[in-house]
């Protein structure tokens, strides 16, 4: 269960927070009413998410934030109306969010279950490695391009366009890019496209001013005006709808900006990284993707192979997650044998490696044993293959996919007089994931 710290000098904002989080199912809540003492329970405790007032005695709260920040808890602030400026300059910093007082009960319960869902861990120091060290040691011919091109990139403010199935770690790429550029000391600010209502995604983005609509007690900057000089990661860009598309590309064009409400413009300069899932092209086609907005956001473009192409990946993943969540849960790492990993990699990942990530979780918290067999994972994975023919049924099953994907290229090639484009089309695949096929099989 979630620990979490609420600091505020008012004993009744207190009150109402921890009740308010209780009939919400987090009952572990702890309580200060100074940064001071918050601090010294944030020393001894381990804190899943602080909430927060800004002005109070002794230490306050930004000050406070300053000396955790380095934690990656995630960190939200109850401002009064006098201080917004205050609190748009700590969420560049690195707060999580701010809410006005007095504030939404719906706005918070949500924006706490968010903060937690997406921080994820309370601790990943036990983890072997990063995530990050993982894919730069990845040797993938489509990850090695891309460490390839990074170079090139991160020294420009050029936008940026990710591609990839889901799971397979855009998010993880796009903060690769903003830590190792220029700009890797002002925001990162992350939007979910898809976990946002359409009818408030416009809000979302690009902020409303008091009065705008019902509940609009405040002005409010949208993400946009966080992100200025710094970065916007817009994951899952293709379920934005065409009205909100042509108001993106025009932000991204003109560099300004009018809040919602408003008629005032609003200069804003914030680098785009975008992320989809989808076949951008084909959405193009469909008429459901503006094509001007494609061409704005893909000046470098990058695309994440799926976790079944990476397999010689996976066990350093299987390593990372495994001590990420006995950390987390206070267990002991999990190993795996060499069955254990023939049956990992032998699996298709649908889910790529989020779904990897959740059935290591998984085992982490129900299996007893500290050494994981083939037979353990069953439980776990949707594929049916015994502990005992797994690393066996692995190699048997490569091959025959490895014969039946090369009578399918021959084929296909054939059909095209050889025309690698054509070809890549007809057996519904990208040309590079051909071309990376073709060396690997000697086919060149």
């Amino acid at each position: 269960m979630a620990k979490i710290l609420i600091a505020d000098d008012e004993e009744n904002i207190r009150k109402v927070l921890k009740g308010l989080l209780a009939k919400n199912g987090y009952t572990d809540v702890l309580q200060a009413q100074d940064g001071l003492k918050a601090l010294e329970i944030f020393q001894d405790e381990n804190i899943d998410l602080v909430i927060s007032d800004v002005n109070m005695p002794v230490m306050d709260g930004l000050e406070f934030f300053s000396r955790i920040r380095e934690s990656g808890v995630p960190f939200i602030v109850l401002t009064a109306y006098g201080t917004i400026e205050t609190a748009v300059n700590a969420v560049k910093s690195g707060v999580y969010d701010f809410l006005p007082k007095p504030f939404d009960e719906q706005n918070l319960v949500d924006t706490v279950k968010k903060a937690l869902k997406e921080s994820g861990r309370r601790d990943t120091a036990a983890a072997s490695g990063s995530i990050e060290e993982i894919f730069f040691s990845s040797s993938h011919p489509d990850i090695l391009k891309i460490k390839h091109m990074l170079s090139r990139v991160i020294n420009t403010r050029a936008g940026i366009l990710i591609c990839g199935e889901t799971g397979t770690g855009k998010g993880v790429l796009a903060g690769i890019i903003h830590g190792l550029s220029v700009d890797k000391a002002s925001p990162f600010i992350k939007v979910n496209c898809a976990a946002i209502p359409q009818g408030l995604i416009e809000s979302e983005l690009f902020g409303y001013v008091k009065g705008a609509f019902t509940g609009a007690a405040i002005d409010k900057p949208g993400k946009f005006e966080l992100a200025d000089k710094g970065t916007i990661f817009l994951d899952e860009i293709g379920e934005l709808s065409p009205e909100i598309q042509a108001k993106l590309l025009s932000v991204i064009q003109e560099k300004e900006l009018t809040r919602l409400g408003d008629v005032r413009v609003k200069k804003v300069d914030a680098r785009v990284i975008a992320a989809t899932n989808i076949d951008i092209k084909a959405a193009i086609e469909e008429k459901k993707f503006r094509e001007d907005l494609y061409y704005r956001l893909n000046i470098v473009e990058f695309t994440l192979p799926p976790l079944r192409e990476r397999s010689a990946d996976i066990p350093a993943l299987v390593n990372y997650f495994a001590g990420k969540y006995a950390a987390e849960f206070g267990t002991q790492i999990k190993e795996f044998d060499g069955a254990a990993f023939a049956r990992l990699k032998s699996y298709q990942w649908p889910g790529n490696v989020r779904e990897l990530e959740n059935i290591i979780q998984k085992v982490s918290i129900m299996e007893s044993e500290t050494l994981i067999t083939a037979e353990a994972l069953g439980a776990y994975l949707k594929s049916g293959v015994s502990g005992e023919t797994a690393a066996t049924m692995f190699e048997a099953g490569r091959e025959e996919k490895a014969k039946k994907e090369i009578e399918l290229i021959k084929d296909a090639l054939a059909r095209t007089q050889n025309n690698k484009t054509k070809a890549s089309e007809l057996l519904g695949i990208s040309r590079r994931t051909l071309l990376y096929r073709l060396k690997e099989y000697s086919m060149e």
